[in-house]
């Protein structure tokens, strides 16, 4: 924490709070920059999958014994590998209302065995999604940023595609495969894949928030002795540094400095 240090209450740390009304009151107003969610729209959707299993067939030199069994195991490893905002139509009755066409591409990874052998095979399915109603103003200020070249962009996020008018269209989703069926006529496994989304319009903002300071330094971690940098080891000689972050600026309107 800067400025005031609490000499009594509760200590101050990151967590959920049980009992709000048991804390001090904040100790400053800060200004942050942060990607504000004006709204967000939860939704569903559903696609099916039909994968062509290659390796199900017989040997091409070996004898025939007909085609391997095919026992599918799951998919993992979800992920959003594309955001398209295909269409956005401006409210007529309610203003910086839009309505929103997303594409959304989710990759995975699908697993099933052919006999005793393991497979797993990538694969990607496309959803259409359409957003009725969402709040979605357009953002007023434009935000640059100076960086070193080659530098990557630490606000970067690739669950998220930037529009025109520097709003951020974002999407969370949860999937799960179901309904598995192997059919050994046509070596094709089709599944479905069901998925959870929330679509949120973001727009980078200043917020002025109370605050309690920065966050305090964590209890560094007990690692066994070691044999080399001595002095450097030794927590009486060099304790762990406590203040990570400058000084904060003290606020004029405060009567009491």
């Amino acid at each position: 924490m800067s400025g005031h240090e609490y000499k009594h209450g509760p200590k101050i740390e990151a967590g959920q709070i049980l009992n709000p009304d048991c804390f001090p009151p904040p100790n400053e107003l800060v200004c942050i920059q942060v990607p504000k969610i004006f709204d967000q729209v939860a939704l569903r959707e559903c696609v099916t999958r039909s994968i062509k299993i290659r390796k199900c067939g017989p040997e091409p030199h070996g004898p025939i014994h007909g085609p391997s069994p095919v026992d599918f195991e799951g998919v993992t490893d979800f992920d959003i590998v594309e955001i398209k905002v295909v269409s956005k139509t401006d409210s007529l009755t309610r203003a910086g209302f839009k309505k929103l066409k997303l594409m959304v591409k989710i990759g995975y990874k699908i697993h099933y065995s052919i006999g005793d052998t393991s497979e797993i095979e990538y694969d990607e399915a496309v959803f259409n999604l359409t957003v009725n109603e969402i709040y979605c103003p357009s953002c007023v200020a434009q935000i640059g940023v100076i960086k070193a070249k080659d530098c990557p962009d630490i606000h970067g996020d690739k669950n998220k595609t930037a529009d025109v008018d520097g709003t951020f269209i974002k999407v969370e989703a949860l999937a799960e495969a179901f309904n598995d069926a192997y059919h050994p006529e046509t070596g094709i496994l089709t599944f479905d894949i069901g998925a959870f989304f929330i679509v949120k319009c973001e727009c980078v903002v200043q917020l002025l928030i109370p605050s309690y300071g920065y966050c305090p330094v964590p209890p560094e971690q007990v690692n066994p002795a070691a044999q080399n940098c001595r002095t450097f080891n030794d927590r009486t000689k060099t304790p762990f540094p406590t203040k990570f972050f400058p000084d904060q600026k003290w606020n004029p309107l405060d009567r009491n400095e």
